[in-house]
């Protein structure tokens, strides 16, 4: 939300919504009798007469429009519901805020319905209504569409279904949202992504290619020495292998065409999808978003050739433009007659009752008395509420999320996997296939993702044409481990391990093979940044390295060939004193050291010294060294003395090091295998307070029903008890009259707390319109970031209780039923009764 007044209107705006709907509700459903109540509500199953009229005027205009127009397609008006009642379809649309903090934009309650239901195919892909009469008579034959109650339980649905519900919940969102039924291209229908990227690979690509862009390039830099290699041979080698791409390229379109032919039904495909109209929640264009995989579009887009109708809780439209050349040129202004015909012409569109809000608003700003609803829109039809009962997605659902908590999407050499958290027992929770053909037959890789898992792995990746894998974890874990990689190479393994622990060594990569060692680090005091070490033919000497068998670790006995450290400019020693570079060459026993460049110099000084014995005396043939400077004094005896003690410390220091970070390696590896054996799975502590909130309110909830269903009990039967007087056993007759009198005054009794509750909702509901009628007088136009923020919090809270006090009163409504039956069967226990009905 916006600061300022933004949230003001928004709330006006529902709270007139709510008003004109219960304005319109018959009185048939308020003077029902609770018995009749049950699971599932009378509405589902009967019509009321005001929907009667409806239907008339639906039926009327749908003759009508086939006779005007015979080459057109009938119009989807009054499909047939779960229970075969005729439903105007703009009443199966049920505004509904789920008052979930995870469904509170047009991008996460697209993503649940995609993820949530399965999609089933319209029986003939060509038409919306399916019969075998006349075409005078197809108005009279609709097809089937569910309530997205319904649609929830089967988690099965049609792209008409699917878009219902979707277009609820952004309808409950305060979304400008309408349900488009229309053509689309068969991929679409089909949910047919075998010719699409998978998303993930595009990320995975674009990153790669970020980090590589991230690369700074500097202007004037030393540059590198030229490679002398022909540029025609290279130019060459780039030809050969872009021909070959491009062959392997042609050849998989020609595959792709020969099992992809063209679509016979192009353009007469049946779709449906939704439209999000610019002008509120901040929405800026106008888009479409396809319910079958959540994704969003540009009205101009390919895919969708064409629209037929649409409709919203207001009103029905008849696309009058041509489709042509599909979406491209179409406007969406639905107040022109012109483009767009409604069925409804004497009903109150969206755009007049957001003007007439803005009236409100400026009355209640000036001080004039608000208008009735009848006064803003005299002699106007105004459609009424939903037969649909409110839509209830409860956590454990948007948990699970999947049909059968698993859900499989193909792509384009490629196969997606994604799992609920409830169904796999190691936290996986996506994996994505990659295959090396078209036809999907040859695996080239396998990753996955995981989460809550007492190891901390996030993501692990099997190449299979590399034969290696890699694991990354999330900080924080042991060791400071994240990111582990393994391949087999010749004659042994080479790893790979990532780290961050800048308070320790400031190890940050190390890479091992039979033949070499990588390490990288990172804020070290001694500005070292890389170390190289290499062996000799036989390899690296495995460990456990130890002094029991009589050996000392050096570099001798750990088989180094070869030991290279660089190190970054301190500035805190001079430039002739600071080593750039720093190379161990054990078995020549000599040490060189190369130095950072001086300013204005292109060659730096350099240094070469041989490991002498303690008594070994000091020769000119064991040193040598080049001065850039000519004006510095060359090192005399004892400076290159105490040069080599220290390089002699150094070198045994390294040696150290490189077994210490061996075993640690080597640790590190059994301790994964342990951590695979004893795997836990948490769930996360999000969930866990959510859980416990739930069982909270739960509980509370059942002891407060328990105890009013106890006090209905007690004061439906004192006055029958009280008119029995001290009799000890009832006549058949009489304790069946006492059983129905006590039956329809328990059933009075819970009608009157259903009035109870209903009455709480609209008072919290009066309470947030009196609350934001307060805070639109007393608006600042320059209100701060942070008042604003707190204003949404304060509509938010009271958006909570509105939602809580509806769902109690739904609970209640739900269990009347069920109710009823327990204080059946406790009063048929009764002492008094037990004897008449135990046989």
């Amino acid at each position: 939300m916006e600061a300022g007044g933004k949230f003001v209107f928004d709330d006006e705006f529902q709270e007139m919504e709510k008003k004109m709907a219960l304005s319109q509700e018959p009185e048939e459903e308020e003077e029902e009798d609770v018995s009749n109540d049950l699971l599932i509500p009378e509405s589902y199953k009967t019509n009321s007469q005001k929907e009667e009229h409806l239907l008339e005027i639906a039926e009327n205009f749908q003759r009508q429009y086939l006779l005007l127009h015979p080459d057109r397609k009938p119009l989807l008006l009054y499909p047939v519901n779960e229970y075969g009642v005729r439903k105007f379809v703009s009443t199966t649309l049920r505004p509904t805020e789920t008052g979930l903090w995870e469904l509170q934009s047009w991008q996460e309650c697209s993503s649940l319905v995609a993820d949530f239901l399965s999609l089933q195919p319209l029986e003939q892909p060509t038409q919306v209504c399916v019969s075998d009469r006349p075409a005078v008579d197809r108005a009279l034959q609709p097809t089937q569409l569910f309530s997205p109650t319904a649609v929830l339980r089967s988690q099965e649905a049609t792209s008409f279904e699917s878009s219902t519900l979707l277009c609820s919940l952004l309808l409950g969102l305060n979304y400008d949202a309408y349900v488009v039924s229309g053509y689309a291209v068969r991929e679409m229908c089909l949910l047919d992504l075998r010719l699409q990227q998978c998303p993930l690979l595009d990320t995975k690509a674009k990153s790669d290619q970020g980090e590589t862009s991230d690369q700074p390039q500097k202007k004037y830099g030393v540059k590198c020495s030229m490679e002398l290699r022909s540029r025609f041979l290279l130019d060459q080698e780039k030809k050969k292998l872009d021909a070959e791409a491009a062959a392997i390229l042609e050849k998989e379109l020609q595959e792709e065409k020969s099992t992809n032919l063209p679509d016979p039904l192009q353009g007469f495909r049946v779709h449906c999808w939704v439209l999000v109209l610019s002008g509120r929640r901040s929405i800026e264009e106008n888009f479409f978003i396809d319910p079958l995989t959540g994704c969003s579009y540009p009205t101009v887009h390919d895919s969708f050739q064409g629209i037929e109708s649409l409709w919203n809780p207001f009103n029905y439209y008849v696309n009058r433009q041509d489709c042509s050349s599909g979406c491209k040129d179409m406007k969406f202004d639905l107040e022109n007659s012109t483009e767009w015909e409604p069925v409804l012409h004497d009903g109150v569109s969206q755009q007049q009752l957001i003007q007439a809000v803005h009236r409100r608003m400026e009355n209640r700003f000036i001080g004039r008395p608000t208008s009735e609803l009848e006064e803003d829109f005299p002699r106007k039809f105004f459609l009424m509420r939903s037969w649909v009962s409110r839509i209830g997605i409860t956590r454990k659902e948007l948990q699970t999320r999947f049909p059968g908590g698993k859900k499989v999407t193909r792509y384009r050499k490629a196969m997606l996997e994604r799992f609920s958290s409830t169904v796999t027992n190691d936290g996986l929770i996506s994996r994505l296939t990659t295959y090396q053909d078209l036809s999907c037959t040859e695996v080239a890789g396998v990753k996955e993702w995981y989460k809550h898992r007492s190891d901390s792995l996030e993501e692990r990746e099997f190449n299979q044409l590399e034969n290696s894998t890699t694991e990354r974890f999330k900080s924080g874990r042991t060791f400071d481990l994240l990111f582990h990689a393994w391949k087999p190479v010749d004659s042994g393994t080479e790893r790979e391990m990532r780290f961050h622990r800048p308070e320790q060594d400031g190890l940050e990569r190390i890479v091992v093979s039979p033949q070499a060692i990588e390490q990288s680090f990172k804020y070290r005091d001694d500005f070292l940044y890389l170390r190289q070490i290499f062996f000799r033919e036989g390899g690296m000497i495995p460990p456990p390295y130890s002094a029991e068998n009589g050996q000392e670790t050096t570099l001798e006995n750990l088989n180094v060939l070869k030991v290279v450290e660089r190190f970054h400019r301190n500035p805190s020693k001079p430039v002739n004193e600071d080593v750039a570079q720093r190379v161990f060459l054990v078995p020549e026993m000599k040490t060189e050291l190369l130095y950072h460049l001086m300013d204005h110099r292109t060659i730096p000084s350099r240094k070469s010294l041989k490991r002498i014995e303690d008594d070994e005396p000091i020769t000119d043939s064991m040193f040598s060294f080049f001065l850039v400077d000519q004006a510095e004094e060359p090192p005399g005896p004892l400076t290159w003395y105490r040069l080599v003690k220290y390089l002699i410390r150094e070198e045994e220091n390294i040696a150290l090091q490189i077994k210490a970070s061996l075993v640690e390696m080597e640790t590190i590896v059994e301790c994964r295998k342990q951590e695979e054996k004893e795997l836990e799975v948490f769930s996360s502590p999000l969930e866990e307070v959510m859980a416990c909130r739930e069982k909270w309110e739960e509980e509370l909830t059942s002891k407060e029903e328990a105890l009013i269903l106890h006090r209905l009990g007690m004061d439906v039967m004192v006055p029958y008890l009280a008119r029995l007087g001290n009799s000890e056993s009832l006549t058949p007759e009489e304790a069946t009259s006492f059983c129905l009198g006590c039956s329809e005054a328990f059933k009075e009794k819970l009608k009157r707390h259903t009035d109870f509750l209903q009455r709480n909702l609209e008072a919290v509901i009066e309470t947030q319109a009196e609350e934001n009628d307060s805070r639109s007088h007393s608006h600042d136009p320059m209100m701060s970031q942070e008042e604003a923020e707190l204003a949404c919090h304060l509509c938010w809270d009271k958006k909570f209780h509105i939602s809580a006090a509806q769902r109690r009163l739904d609970r209640h409504m739900e269990r009347l039923e069920e109710k009823h039956e327990a204080f059946m069967v406790k009063l048929q226990q009764n002492p008094l009764l037990s004897s008449h009905f135990n046989h």
